[in-house]
């Protein structure tokens, strides 16, 4: 607590050893002396010591804590406070009167910073040796980049500034601080060193510096959290600020865009920007929707791209596709009359009335809308400065029949336009304002190009359903760069109980139109293990029906996990791409039972050699498993006993891959595995409520009527007997419907004429 003095030394502490020493240099202790460097605080200049006020003692949301003024400029009042009972410290800024002029103009230079720090700068017995950095650039997808001890190294996107936000410290034994933002997340950055020769620089924590119109009474507050792990820090975080926002999500099946297969015309598609030979673009839609449906590939909803409405820089459509779109803003949200002279009628009844994602991005000045419309105007670029237009664009978004609008370029409008963050809250005004009028009309949200300012934000909104969290597919980069940019900020949607889409894809290889592609395998199962939609893109004639399939079921309902796939602990240690180390993702399924594990190993690196990779099931942290799992080899259909001790080896090639099941072994030896048809085995919409009984184990089927679902297990011995039933009637599967063989069962459960069937299988 506060007061532990010495003649010399004062500490605000909080739990578990965390604390703020008040010397002639404060520092940030946690077990070890000094992690941070010293702490200052800077306020229109350059850092300078603070000198400590009153201290008081109090409670709020979080609990009881310590709490310090820090005398400094009039105009700012800073304070520090620590917990009691949690291993945080939370550092507050509040205007004490209107602040004009206040910016540096450099969103990158905080106009006030508290804490400003300098690693570099550590006293000896500091952190521990071998500390790193982890965070997510204030760019598009919130890229993820990792640095030194020093928070400099970062591969930054180059266009993008130096802010990374959350920003971990991790130790070797996985212990971490980490650096978030608790509330005005547009209006606080973490700004960083843009490079090793501005490493003096340090860190400054605070509001940046496009700020200019800040009214009295307007606060920020920043945390410096504790915690065993990366993970634990980030979850931590996000628990905190549902919980105060009270944040309600619509889950992982609001809608048909997230719920069900969807096929998409966007970036990475082969129908972007391009038509198939001989056809317009509704034609070409018509015929790719109704060859699916020949195939039996059951696509519930059609996603349309930005090449269907104008742009400030039109491009051309056609069988030959356009070049790269560059990010010219938009003039109108409306059907371009070249391509849809007719509207979205007729497009709609062309693809059967399936529902419609409608694609939209960030204006030009030039838009006609400003004529009728209040905005700011920055550059080429513009930003509505009311609500009015959002709700037309709403309104009309259901006229067209769409279930979900998607806000692409998120990060193009904000700091693209200087007068949408140049006042405190009109960021998160334009998001709440989309979300209240999507929610009016009946519509969702997606998110794409969003800044962790944006992931931060949607705690506050009802009706996003998802967001995209890794780069564009097959741009600029090679797969291995996406998948782990996927991973990691997975992490990090995961944490704010947010629904991840991972982009288009596509299931064949090379044609004469496409590319195609090679990694088609990876590619469905990561989309599968999203827990978010799942879209092709293929050539129409050219998808893969079985790969397709493992994602779904025949009504084209997606077989998920309950939570996004995501990286474990260990992989925050470095970067996956940039260094030989093997990228690991796990997420699950949830069963009275237990928990049914989902891992995925790969070869992501750069280097394009083979990777020898070890993972121990103790890697997997909170989620290992208690007693011996089931491993079951989804790739190569075989199963190992494991102890909660095992260790995984695999050697991959590059941009290779290795998938396991971990089913735990129930009593009487004996467990379900599920459809190894699907990617998620043992998803809730396929298998549902697996439960141990008196002399076996029983569970429910979920299926589509009249079709047959083959059900995978394990037991020691061979079961004496498997029982179906359904509503008002039960009956034994035949000697047929059921085999026992090398200790794995199999039972075809035929759904006749209902969606759910109970199965129990006795030993």
């Amino acid at each position: 607590m506060y007061g532990m003095e010495t003649s010399v030394t004062k500490r605000l502490q909080a739990a578990d050893g965390l604390g703020l020493v008040l010397d002639s240099e404060w520092r940030l202790e946690w077990r070890e002396s000094d992690w941070l460097g010293p702490v200052r605080i800077a306020i229109g200049g350059e850092p300078a010591i603070p000198r400590a006020g009153a201290a008081r003692r109090g409670n709020d949301d979080l609990g009881e804590y310590h709490a310090l003024e820090v005398v400094g400029d009039a105009s700012v009042r800073a304070s520090v406070r620590a917990y009691t009972d949690m291993s945080l410290l939370v550092f507050r800024l509040e205007a004490a009167a209107d602040l004009r002029g206040f910016g540096t103009r450099e969103f990158a230079k905080p106009s006030a910073a508290w804490p400003a720090l300098a690693p570099a700068q550590r006293c000896a017995g500091g952190a521990p040796e071998g500390t790193r950095t982890y965070g997510h650039q204030y760019s598009e997808f919130a890229l993820p980049v990792s640095g030194s001890a020093a928070a400099t190294g970062f591969l930054f996107a180059p266009h993008r500034p130096a802010v990374v936000e959350p920003l971990l410290f991790i130790a070797p034994d996985g212990r971490t601080l980490m650096l978030a933002a608790l509330d005005s997340f547009h209006e606080q950055v973490i700004a960083v060193p843009a490079d090793l020769e501005h490493e003096a620089d340090g860190l400054r924590c605070g509001w940046h510096g496009d700020l200019e119109e800040i009214p009295a009474g307007f606060a920020s507050e920043l945390a410096v959290w504790a915690a065993p792990s990366p993970r634990a820090a980030i979850d931590a975080w996000g628990a905190l600020l549902r919980r105060r926002h009270a944040t309600r999500r619509r889950g992982r099946y609001a809608d048909d865009g997230v719920a069900k297969l969807s096929y998409w015309t966007d970036n990475g598609a082969v129908y972007y920007y391009r038509t198939a030979p001989g056809c317009d673009y509704t034609a070409t839609l018509e015929r790719a929707v109704a060859d699916l449906a020949r195939q039996g590939i059951p696509v519930r909803g059609v996603q349309i791209d930005s090449w269907f409405y104008p742009h400030q820089n039109l491009r051309e459509v056609g069988p030959e596709g356009a070049p790269l779109v560059p990010p010219s803003g938009m003039m109108k949200w409306e059907p371009r009359q070249d391509l849809f002279p007719q509207g979205f009628g007729e497009l709609r009844r062309r693809v059967g009335g399936l529902p419609l994602t409608f694609h939209s991005r960030h204006f030009s000045k030039s838009s006609p809308y400003f004529e009728d419309h209040h905005a700011w105007i920055d550059g080429e670029y513009a930003h509505p400065s009311d609500d009015r237009l959002f709700r037309h664009l709403m309104e009309q978004a259901a006229e067209w029949g769409a279930i979900t609008y998607e806000q692409d370029w998120m990060v193009e409008s904000f700091l693209g336009v200087r007068g949408l963050r140049a006042a405190p809250g009109r960021a998160r005004a334009w998001q709440e304002a989309l979300d209240r009028y999507a929610g009016a009309c009946g519509l969702t949200l997606q998110w794409c190009m969003s800044t962790p300012a944006d992931f931060a934000q949607s705690v506050t909104l009802e009706n996003l359903t998802s967001i995209r969290t890794s780069g564009d597919y097959r741009y600029l980069f090679d797969n291995g760069l996406n998948w782990v940019w996927f991973l990691h900020t997975n992490a990090l949607a995961r944490a704010l109980d947010l629904v991840p889409y991972k982009d288009v894809f596509l299931s064949h290889g090379k044609t004469e139109n496409s590319d195609g592609e090679p990694y088609a395998e990876v590619e469905s199962m990561l989309a599968a293990l999203s827990s978010g939609p799942v879209g092709i893109g293929d050539e129409i004639g050219r998808t893969d029906r079985e790969l397709v399939m493992r994602t779904c079921r025949e009504d084209g309902v997606l077989i998920k996990p309950d939570a996004p796939i995501a990286a474990l602990d260990r992989c925050f240690a470095g970067n996956a791409f940039l260094e030989p180390m093997p990228l690991v993702g796990e997420t699950y399924s949830r069963h009275p039972a237990g928990r049914w594990m989902y891992v995925a190993l790969f070869n992501a690196c750069r280097a394009k050699q083979p990777l020898e990779c070890r993972v121990s099931l103790a890697d997997l942290g909170e989620a290992a498993p208690r007693g011996d799992v089931i491993a079951f080899d989804w790739r190569k259909r075989r199963w190992e006993r494991w102890s909660a001790r095992e260790e995984w080896r695999e050697t991959l090639a590059w941009q290779d891959w290795a998938y396991r099941v971990l089913c735990p072994v129930l009593d009487g030896d004996i467990t379900v595995i599920g459809d190894v048809g699907k990617y998620a085995t043992a998803g809730d919409r396929r298998i549902a409520a697996i439960r141990n009984v008196d002399g076996g184990v029983a569970f429910d089927t979920l299926g589509v009527p009249g079709t047959t679902v083959e059900i995978w297990g394990w037991s020691a011995r061979s079961p004496r007997a498997v029982d179906a039933w359904v509503p008002g009637s039960q009956r034994r599967l035949g000697a047929n419907a059921f085999s026992w063989q090398d200790s794995l069962w199999k039972a075809c459960v035929e759904m006749g004429q209902a969606s759910i069937v109970g199965v129990t299988v006795r030993l």
